[in-house]
């Protein structure tokens, strides 16, 4: 197998997964900051049904 072929491949899969591991990232940062959202919503409910 030629030597550029090879470095092709790992580079391809390289990116790949780079692609992946930043998708995931985004989507558990998404889902962080709505939980967050939420916690901020139920906490401010909380306060405004305090006397």
């Amino acid at each position: 197998m030629n030597w550029l072929l090879i470095g092709l491949i790992v580079f391809i899969a390289f990116s790949w997964l780079m692609v992946l591991a930043l998708c995931r990232s985004a989507r558990l940062s998404d889902e962080q900051a709505a939980r967050l959202a939420a916690e901020r919503d139920a906490a401010r409910q909380r306060e405004e049904g305090r006397p």
